[in-house]
């Protein structure tokens, strides 16, 4: 694999700042919604493998991204997890509004704790509601924290009268690693995430897409870049045939 940085984003910008972090023009800083970043990575792999630009990425959740971005992270591009984080860039003047694309549509999942043997599937213990710690993204950060309520809400069912203990994580990524780690009994979490480790079918059921509303990806290239040919360059790529292969096959759809 080329090489790629990964940065965790809420320590990056203050990093990147010290080490008065400088961009060569063949190179891109690509910021991406966690749920994302393991597609990105194979995205980008392809990607260098055909260009002379190096990407350098930076994770975390969109609304960690978004308020970096706002307050003059170095990053050319921004992948949001939703569409509304984008809106925000455009409205403020912070992104090329040209350059703007939906790459992928998110699936959400009901996850179980992966260490222990279910006599029912993860469908029938969500429908009965059994379990007793679960985990969400913080819907004030995440989008796919919001789909999760969302899901509760249409089901009419509130968890804090059922005498669930509800733990909200910084992002849909770190949701997952809590629930892959034993500690809870059930997540709500991306598909893309269950995909990737290869989860037995048995530990998570996805979601009826009417139970939410569309998680809808969008990502923009930022105003402040002074590589645009570059991020266009791999922007073109993202809405090939071979890179929605890549992204189709990570549990995405697209439009």
């Amino acid at each position: 694999m080329n090489r790629i940085n990964q940065i965790i984003a809420g320590c990056c910008f203050t990093l990147l700042l010290w080490s008065g972090f400088t961009l060569a023009s063949e190179e891109l800083t690509v910021a991406v919604a966690t749920n994302f970043l393991t597609t990105a990575e194979e995205l980008i792999e392809q990607f260098e493998k055909q260009s002379d630009i190096e990407i350098t990425v930076v994770a975390g959740s969109s609304g960690q991204l978004f308020a970096q971005a706002k307050n003059g992270a170095p990053y050319d591009v921004f992948f949001s997890a939703d569409q509304e984080k984008i809106e925000a860039i455009v409205d403020e003047n912070l992104g090329i509004e040209d350059s703007r694309i939906t790459y992928a549509l998110g699936r959400l999942c009901f996850m179980l704790n992966p260490k222990k043997d279910y006599e029912q599937s993860a469908r029938k213990l969500f429908e009965s509601l059994e379990f007793k710690r679960i985990v969400l993204a913080n819907p004030k950060l995440a989008p796919y924290g919001i789909a999760a309520e969302e899901v509760f809400d249409k089901l009419e069912v509130d968890l804090s009268s059922e005498k669930k203990k509800v733990i909200l994580a910084v992002n849909v990524g770190k949701a997952y690693s809590i629930v892959n780690s034993g500690n809870v009994d059930a997540g709500m979490v991306a598909l893309s995430s269950v995909l990737d480790d290869e989860l037995n079918s048995q530990h998570f059921y996805v979601l009826p897409e009417e139970y939410y509303s569309p998680l809808l990806q969008d990502a923009i290239i930022l105003s402040r870049t002074e590589n645009e040919t570059n991020a266009r360059a791999f922007f073109d790529f993202v809405q090939s045939d071979d890179a929605k292969a890549i992204i189709r096959s990570n549990g995405y759809e697209l439009d």
